[in-house]
C-alpha cells in the first residue's frame, strides 16, 4: 500500500517533539537560575568567615554572665537584642575590638517569633537577608550578624544540639 498524504502526520510529530524539547529547556533554565542564585548567596550569606566570628560571638557571650543573663531575662519581651554598640558588655572596650577584628557592623539577638519587619536601622540587604532565616524551632534564640564587606551570618543558640 502506498501512502498517499504523510504531511499530516509529520506536522503533528515535529510539534509534539518541538513541544518536549522546549519544556525540557525551561525546565533546564529554571533549574540553572535557581542554582546560580544559591551559588550567589553562597558567597555573601552565612559562609564560613561569617560562621567563625559568629562561634567567637558566642563563646564571648558564654563568658560574660550579664550579657546571658539580660539575654534571658528580656529576649522574650523584646524579641530582638541589639549588641553592636556593646554596652551591655562588662568588657566594652574587648567587646569593640572583637567586633572590629570580626568586621561586624551589625549584631543582634533575637527569637524565632520575632516582626523581621520591625527591625529599624538596618539596610535592605540587611532584611533580605533576615526574611531567608529558616527557623528550626529548637533553639533558645539566634545571632544573626551583619558585616562590613556586605556578608550575612546567622547563628542557633541555646538548642538541643549545643
Amino acid at each position: 500500500m502506498k501512502k498517499l498524504n504523510n504531511k499530516g502526520f509529520m506536522l503533528a510529530e515535529t510539534l509534539i517533539v518541538s513541544t518536549f524539547v522546549a519544556g525540557v529547556l525551561i525546565f533546564l533554565f529554571i533549574q540553572f537560575t535557581n542554582l546560580g542564585k544559591a551559588y550567589d548567596d553562597s558567597y555573601i550569606y552565612n559562609t564560613p568567615e561569617g560562621l567563625y566570628a559568629l562561634e567567637d560571638i558566642k563563646e564571648y557571650i558564654n563568658t560574660d554572665l550579664d550579657v546571658q543573663l539580660y539575654i534571658e531575662q528580656n529576649i522574650e519581651t523584646m524579641k530582638y537584642i541589639d549588641l553592636t554598640d556593646c554596652s551591655l558588655f562588662t568588657n566594652k572596650d574587648y567587646c569593640v575590638n572583637l567586633f572590629e577584628l570580626e568586621n561586624i557592623d551589625r549584631i543582634f539577638v533575637t527569637t524565632n517569633d520575632f516582626n523581621k519587619q520591625s527591625i529599624t536601622g538596618y539596610n535592605e540587604d540587611f532584611k533580605i537577608f533576615i526574611n531567608k532565616i529558616i527557623n528550626e524551632g529548637n533553639e533558645k534564640y539566634r545571632l544573626v550578624a551583619s558585616f562590613n564587606n556586605g556578608m550575612f551570618a546567622t547563628m542557633r543558640v541555646g538548642g538541643s544540639d549545643e
